[in-house]
């Protein structure tokens, strides 16, 4: 039996490794070059500088929060607050996702809400779902929770 499991294994291992793979070889984030294992932001593409400017500064943000580089992220948070209108829901998440990544969680739920609101009354359910799932995180009995959980309810179960 050992010995039809060891063919069966060594088999199927160069089976394997002798088809040419389709798949396209995993990419890894830069390193920062002063060391420390601190990750830089991967560069943007090249048609960001042909972005609305509120929408180019909220990417930039999140890069940075994607690398725990939250000063320059909040940086970014600044200029964009000043280009995106107060009741954008995209700026309102960003800003919800920076305070949530500082463990402000009492204003990030807050603003997770005020997106949510608007990403609502906008039907657009795949972000209101991403503010729902990052309040249930922080306030699981919160108010604002239970009146967005019966968009998710799934009644067949």
């Amino acid at each position: 039996m050992r010995k039809i499991l060891f063919a069966f294994f060594i088999f199927s291992f160069s089976c394997a490794t002798s088809q040419k793979s389709s798949v396209a070889p995993l990419s890894f984030p830069e390193r920062n070059p002063a060391g420390a294992g601190v990750e830089v932001p991967t560069p943007l593409p090249s048609s960001v500088n042909s972005l609305d400017e509120c929408i180019r500064h909220l990417l930039f943000a999140d890069k940075y929060i994607s690398v725990s580089d939250y000063p320059d992220a909040e940086e970014e948070m600044e200029e964009a607050g000043k280009t995106c209108s107060k009741d954008n829901p995209d700026y309102l998440y960003m800003k919800a996702v920076l305070l949530d990544a500082e463990e402000k969680e009492r204003e990030a739920y807050d603003y997770y809400w005020k997106a949510a609101q608007i990403y609502l009354k906008k039907k657009k359910m795949e972000q209101v779902f991403k503010c729902y799932s990052s309040m249930l995180s922080i306030n699981p009995d919160g108010k604002e929770v239970k009146e967005l959980k019966p968009y998710f309810e799934d009644y067949d179960y």
